[in-house]
């Protein structure tokens, strides 16, 4: 699958908002003309990157769901699992008050502890390519991450939301954990 990657820096100046927090309860319906599934989540903000806040519950909705026994996927978006401890670069949908993730899986990321400290890493996994590479659903489940892929401390990730949003090249020689 083609897939175009976006500089970090113009992902966090697109975004309205980039937040730390936890995926609360999640559904899915169909849109008004009843052609396109999309699911909704609650996210239960714990803390806003750079100089801008909000509200601690942010509405967000992502194309792809399941509605009465019917999935839709599309694939390469996001997958949204509620109980997942994530940071998240949010822009609003152009139809709605609501938010979506900015720029595909490149504005989610998974929340992990790693003795003590709070690491962040891509989430792996995207709507569809579990089913195109396998076959089948790929059981993919809230926080189901394993602990041995490379991750960022969350405050060398501020400080690279920082740098952006200020216009200054990010480091590039950040230590992974």
């Amino acid at each position: 699958m083609l897939r175009l990657e976006v500089p970090f820096h113009q992902v966090v100046t697109e975004s309205e908002y980039v937040v730390r927090g936890t995926i609360g309860q999640s559904w899915s319906a169909w849109d008004d003309a009843h052609e396109v599934i999309f699911t909704y989540a609650t996210v239960n903000v714990s803390r806003y990157f750079g100089d801008v806040a909000g509200p601690q519950t942010l509405l967000i909705r992502e194309v792809g769901g399941t509605v009465d026994g019917y999935t839709q996927e599309a694939i390469g978006f996001p997958v949204i699992r509620s109980g997942e401890d994530v940071v998240l670069l949010l822009s609003k949908w152009e139809d709605g008050a609501d938010f979506r993730i900015h720029a595909f899986n490149q504005g989610k990321y998974i929340v992990r502890n790693r003795g003590g400290r709070e690491v962040i890493m891509a989430d792996p996994s995207r709507q569809g390519e579990g089913r195109l590479a396998h076959g089948i659903d790929g059981g993919m489940r809230a926080n189901a991450m394993g602990d041995e892929l490379p991750g960022l401390l969350i405050e060398e990730f501020a400080q690279m939301v920082n740098d952006a949003r200020a216009g200054r090249a990010a480091d590039r020689g950040h230590k992974r954990q």
